[in-house]
């Protein structure tokens, strides 16, 4: 039986400016016993080839005070059944192999229960250690079962206290700003003093063709975004290690980062190259409309690749990964076409799908690397590794380096 996981305290990629934290050819998860995982894997509650990996973030002193240990964790989103748990800790098995706690508890991981955890494919983490957590709701859309797909829950936004495991807040999202039977909430990036998270949501269907959601904490309302720079590029052509997947063509806004100064938003689709930005001002004052917010809108021209996450650092330079090219790339924008970003690290393998990033505040940025386009669209190899996590010191810090929140009385959950 071949080792699912491995855990790599230094190990170097390619290069010694990248490293592996962790890495699995299957998910793996912590159970209470055996004899629990055997009944997971009879009842169908557990699918190895159902769970891959995604979504990441860091908490550790340098990120937020409260997280006196480095903590990091994970998401395995319910895009089928059989995946236990959708958010999780990454902790040591026995013999120091990664595996998926279910955070901040099994309970609220369950999918039977509309106000636990469904379907998390991104998360943030604040200064104040408070992780703001994306649950699309529906969930079992792309299953192998038919009928399988499931909008009973809606989507929502989680507030958990990273320290504690609490929920201090939720919010529902009502059906107008992100429908219930469609929307994708896909990634996310918080202004912090202001309390607001730019959502991307990738629906692609006839009830969500590609947007941007706000969230204003503060006022406890949403908004939605949407004209054409959000919906799903025509035309170009997308070959992946020597295979044209012409499928992600159809898939709109995915990728969203929030410059330092927290006046532009950049979102790019995920099956497209053109990288956009428009004005927060107008996006989150509610009284304006996406007309409005449409005149503002900027397009910078195409990436060398279409990409899934992007992540601004502190200095202004925007990270984003390269899925036709394997490649880490930066840009920062004024200077050259981002046609001409700089890539930063290519590797063939480790940095195959480059998925979501996160900043552990001491210089180095992490991602995911998960060959996503595989378990979509072609039949993974598990005998090799398809999932790790990954990290690079490249002297930069987080987009809400230094942020704070405003002074609160209390956020009511």
């Amino acid at each position: 039986m071949p080792a699912f996981g491995r855990v790599h305290e230094t190990a170097p990629l390619t290069a010694p400016a990248v490293e592996v934290y962790a890495e699995w050819n299957q998910m793996e998860f912590v159970w209470d016993s055996p004899a629990e995982k055997q009944n997971a894997l009879d009842s169908g509650a557990y699918i190895p080839e159902n769970c891959p990996m995604t979504g990441l973030k860091v908490c550790g002193p340098a990120v937020s005070a409260k997280c006196e240990n480095e903590h990091v964790f994970a998401t395995t989103p319910r895009w089928k059944s059989g995946v236990p748990s959708t958010l999780n800790l990454v902790v040591l098995g026995d013999n120091k192999e990664p595996l998926l706690w279910p955070w901040p508890s099994k309970a609220m991981n369950d999918p039977n229960n509309c106000d636990s955890l469904q379907f998390v494919q991104s998360m943030e983490i604040d200064p104040e250690g408070v992780m703001w957590v994306l649950d699309v709701g529906r969930k079992y859309w792309v299953d192998d079962v038919p009928n399988a797909a499931n909008n009973t829950c809606p989507p929502k936004m989680v507030l958990i206290d990273v320290p504690t495991g609490t929920v201090v807040d939720r919010y529902v999202f009502p059906n107008e700003d992100a429908p219930h039977d469609g929307a994708y909430l896909n990634d996310l990036v918080i202004d912090v003093p202001r309390q607001i998270a730019y959502i991307s949501s990738t629906g692609n269907n006839a009830t969500d063709l590609g947007s941007i959601v706000v969230y204003d904490r503060n006022q406890r309302k949403s908004r939605r975004f949407e004209d054409k720079s959000t919906h799903a590029e025509e035309g170009a052509d997308i070959v992946i290690h020597g295979v044209v997947q012409s499928e992600l063509q159809d898939f709109p806004c995915d990728g969203i980062a929030l410059a330092p100064d927290r006046d532009l938003l950049y979102y790019t689709a995920l099956g497209g190259f053109h990288l956009y930005s428009l004005e927060t001002e107008l996006l989150r004052d509610f009284s304006k409309t996406n007309d409005q917010v449409s005149a503002t809108v900027v397009d910078y021209g195409e990436k060398p690749s279409n990409s899934d996450g992007m992540a601004f650092s502190q200095d202004g330079t925007l990270w984003f990964g390269g899925i036709t090219t394997d490649t880490l790339y930066s840009w920062t924008p004024g200077q050259g076409p981002v046609s001409d970003a700089t890539a930063v690290k290519t590797d063939a393998e480790g940095l195959w799908w480059i998925d979501t990033f996160a900043w552990d505040e001491t210089g180095s940025i992490w991602m995911t690397s998960n060959r996503l386009n595989q378990w979509f669209f072609g039949s993974p190899d598990y005998s090799e590794t398809n999932y790790r996590i990954l990290k690079a010191d490249v002297g930069a810090f987080s987009y809400m380096h230094g942020q704070k929140p405003p002074a609160q009385d209390s956020f009511h959950v």
